[in-house]
């Protein structure tokens, strides 16, 4: 049996050629997907900045900051606050953390200093 060479594919030669295009589909759209993951993150890490700069920027002007529920890019986040002494007494040391408001994960941790006041 000969076969003509103008004739075409054969079906296992389909076959095969489908199965390596789904093959490249599937890791283009697992690419992708974990592509999309990231971007997602790095939003939310953005937007746990906000969240953490706005509560820092609340205490230096002497207001009392929301620390539950701030709410930057569509996204609600738990505040917390540690302060420190530091060794020069007008100054106190502040370490703000933003986590989602569904998650104990800090997505970001913010230092600063705030003016305790003192003698002027």
């Amino acid at each position: 049996m000969t076969r003509d060479r103008e004739a075409g594919f054969t079906l296992i030669e389909a076959l095969v050629a489908m199965a390596v295009l789904a093959m490249g589909a599937v890791s283009l759209l697992s690419a992708a997907e974990g592509h999309t993951r990231r971007i997602s993150d790095l939003s939310d890490r953005v937007a746990a900045r906000w969240a953490a700069e706005y509560v820092l920027a609340t205490l230096r002007t002497g207001l009392t900051p929301q620390t539950r529920g701030v709410e930057f890019y569509g996204i609600a986040f738990d505040v917390t606050l540690e302060r420190v002494p530091t060794q020069d007494a007008e100054l106190e040391k502040v370490t703000v953390s933003a986590a989602r408001a569904d998650s104990d994960q800090a997505l970001y941790i913010l230092d600063g200093y705030l003016d305790v006041g003192g003698p002027t």
